[in-house]
């Protein structure tokens, strides 16, 4: 072979070599284009696993697990909580609907709500205008023992107080009913409800005017 011969035939090997490379690095970024694209559909299609109630959740009640479902949704944004995120001890802030999904602004927990819950007994009946997750007053109203003395005034206890529950039982033969009020109230008043139900007086509950 001549040395001409050898440099053409070198010649040829560059360029197949090279025209090897740019094939391959074509097929590479043809690839990874198909992968890049592919990964954005699934992101945009994807939802995420969020909390969606299966009862209604009044204000200041406690929040479940039993009252979550986990659903998969894409809302697009941060405003709802997701699965595995709900804090310790959650309440709601705000009544909350069967079939909403559960939403960060709506729920904290009780160690930042500054509110405790109480069960107490009260003497005569609810308004029927009082719904649980109501905000109504509760007064105390001293009871007379002794005839003569003069009426002490009635006194507000709290105005902050939440209603959670009501429970109604009738309690011996006359069928006295017994009337079991479970409420949210502030941390500052908690004090003041807790001595009224142990004082010589009855609790009523008002409704906000």
């Amino acid at each position: 072979m001549t040395p001409s011969t050898r440099r053409t035939t070198h010649s040829r090997r560059s360029r197949s070599v090279w025209r090897d490379s740019r094939f391959l690095l074509g097929v590479a970024l043809i690839i990874a284009s198909v992968a890049m694209t592919t990964w954005i559909v699934n992101r945009a299609t994807e939802g995420e696993e969020l909390y969606r109630l299966n009862a209604d959740i009044a204000l200041g009640q406690p929040i479940s697990i039993n009252q979550l479902v986990p659903v998969e949704a894409r809302t697009g944004s941060d405003a709802y909580i997701r699965v595995g995120a709900l804090p310790d001890t959650p309440i709601a802030t705000r009544s909350l609907s069967k079939g909403e999904l559960l939403p960060s602004a709506a729920v904290s927990s009780t160690a930042q709500s500054g509110r405790r819950q109480v069960v107490i007994e009260v003497s005569s009946r609810i308004p029927s205008s009082v719904d649980i997750g109501d905000r109504v007053e509760i007064w105390s109203v001293r009871n007379e023992t002794v005839i003569g003395d003069a009426a002490e005034e009635p006194l507000v206890i709290t105005r902050e107080a939440i209603v959670l529950t009501v429970t109604e039982t009738d309690v011996g033969l006359g069928v006295e009913h017994q009337r079991s009020v479970e409420v949210s109230v502030p941390e500052a008043d908690l004090a003041h409800l807790l001595t009224a139900t142990g004082a010589d007086a009855r609790l009523v509950i008002v409704p906000m005017g």
